[in-house]
Parts: C-alpha cells; sequence; structure tokens
C-alpha cells in the first residue's frame, strides 16, 4: 500500500491527497492501519488540505464517506451545470441509468440554450450541427449520450452498465466543456492581451 492516494475530499470539495494518520502511544509512532487479512486492509486518511478523516479499504477501493464528485465548471450554464453535477452524483452512488438519463437532459438544455429547432433531441442536434454550432465529432458525441439516455429511460431497451454511464458522462461533460468552457477560457485570455 502506498502512503497516500488521492481523492476528491468529501468535506472540502477539493481534489487532494490523504495520508495514513498515525499517532504516538507511549513515545512510539502507529499507523492507524488494520489488516484483516493477504491485501484486506483498512485505514484512516487524513486529507492533506481539511485533516479531516476518511476511512479507506486497501488504496482506495471504498472510501467512508463516500467522496463527491467535482462540481462541474462554472462556466457552464447554471441550470445546464445543475443537471451534469445531478449524473455526476448519480454515477458515485452507482445509479448508473439515473447517469445517463440526467447526463442526456444536460445535453438537451445545451441545445435549447444554443437555440436548436426541433421538438426531438435527435432533431435538435442535427438543428445545431447544420447551423454549424457543433461539428460532426460533437454531433457523433451528442448522438451517443442521447442513444445511452434513452435507454436508460425505457425498462424494455439495452441496459445501460458502469462503463456505458462512466462513457456517456464524460462525453457529455466534454460537449459542455468544447461549447462554453473552451470559448469562454479563450474569451478570458483575448481579454487579458487586447486592451
Amino acid at each position: 500500500m502506498e502512503d497516500y492516494i488521492s481523492i476528491f475530499c468529501p468535506y472540502c470539495h477539493q481534489y487532494t491527497s490523504i495520508t495514513v494518520a498515525s499517532r504516538t502511544v507511549r513515545n512510539y509512532k502507529v499507523s492507524c492501519i488494520w489488516e484483516r487479512g493477504h491485501y484486506d486492509l483498512w485505514w484512516i486518511g487524513i486529507c492533506n488540505c481539511c485533516k479531516n478523516p476518511v476511512l479507506v479499504h486497501n488504496e482506495g477501493e471504498t472510501i467512508y464517506p463516500h467522496p463527491l464528485p467535482p462540481s462541474p465548471d462554472k462556466r457552464i450554464p447554471q441550470a445546464i451545470r445543475k443537471d451534469l453535477k445531478e449524473a455526476k452524483v448519480c454515477f458515485s452512488v452507482s445509479a448508473y441509468r439515473a447517469c445517463a438519463v440526467m447526463a442526456r437532459r444536460a445535453l438537451q438544455a445545451a441545445c435549447l440554450d444554443k437555440g436548436a429547432l426541433g421538438k426531438r433531441l435527435i432533431d435538435q442536434i442535427n438543428d445545431l450541427a447544420s447551423k454549424g454550432i457543433i461539428t460532426k465529432d460533437l454531433k457523433e458525441w451528442a448522438d451517443v449520450v442521447r442513444w445511452v439516455g434513452n435507454d436508460a429511460a425505457h425498462p424494455t431497451a439495452e441496459e445501460v452498465t458502469q462503463n456505458d454511464a462512466d462513457d456517456v458522462l464524460k462525453l457529455a461533460e466534454q460537449f459542455l466543456h468544447v461549447l462554453y468552457v473552451a470559448p469562454a477560457i479563450a474569451k478570458e485570455q483575448k481579454a487579458k492581451r487586447i486592451k
């Protein structure tokens, strides 16, 4: 086991490392590790940022309290960011169908925010692509999020696995980064240099 691992701290909500807690007993430094058997360790880790403790199994397979996922970038509009955050929380508690549905919802909210026409998400994605607002690659990403999100919403469709939900969540977040975050960063950097 390493002396530290990196996590998203459930207390201070920072991505940081945690180290094995130790205490001094009768002038000896003792690590807070309990070995149940071969490669079955439980230990108390201390967040290097806020100094709060977490209970860790092995190298982080299980952590209590369960770490929350990082919040989406603040440059994404608040309503869309809320949907993406909910998708991330769903994924963090193994609610993979709910994750896929919320990722799809965030995608559709972004399409509407960008002025997409059409009642169905497929029409909205096609409209953004035909107007040149999204590229061919972004359209493909959006289609994948739509397909898996649809499967998640219908009981007779394909099961949504952990890998499916993880992929869809990454695609939706990158889609939103391309639409909102990257342009905002470019605008901020340009404003610094053009005066």
